[in-house]
């Protein structure tokens, strides 16, 4: 669909369908980690079996779930032989889901990312907010360091942040 002259779909080339969000991250391992953890938040994670799904090496793994756990995306469950669960808290964990859905409407042409969106807003947000959110560009500049729009009423203001919304 194009909506203001722009084609929001893109063409990927096939080279990309494979790699983790789309190549936008390259192919390294800890891309692959993530990706991994991001399609399935809900396991838990062992080194070998992380080895096993990505085809990287064990020291390569245990640089990329120390990295993960530092960041606060993984929470490490003992010593000997750890076991990883994903933070879900994390807003960078929610970011990449959303990233994640991106990347498929992007080449499918579906809604995911708009259907996560209202479904965080809703369960987050509350109620009144995800009636109005979707995930569109909009016409944003800024004015003496602040952000402007000539629709104030339509954005949603969050500690971090601003999302357009569709409006009231």
């Amino acid at each position: 669909m194009i909506e203001n002259g722009v084609n929001p779909r893109h063409e990927v080339d096939d080279t990309f369908i494979d790699s983790p969000f789309g190549g936008i991250f390259g192919d390294a391992a800890l891309a692959q980690v993530v990706q991994e953890i991001v399609a399935d938040p809900h396991s838990l994670y062992r080194p070998k079996d992380l080895v096993e799904l990505t085809g990287c090496t064990a020291p390569t793994i245990r640089d990329a779930l120390k990295t993960l756990t530092d960041l606060g995306l993984l929470i490490k469950h003992g010593d000997k032989h750890p076991v990883y669960s994903v933070n879900t808290e994390c807003k960078r964990f929610v970011a990449l889901t959303f990233l994640s859905f991106a990347i498929l409407d992007d080449r499918e042409g579906s809604e995911c990312m708009d259907t996560a969106i209202k479904h965080y807003c809703k369960t987050v947000l509350g109620s009144e907010v995800a009636s109005r959110a979707v995930a569109t560009v909009g016409e944003y500049k800024l004015v003496n360091s602040q952000l402007s729009t000539s629709e104030p009423s339509y954005l949603i203001k969050g500690e971090y942040g601003i999302a357009r919304s569709a409006g009231t």
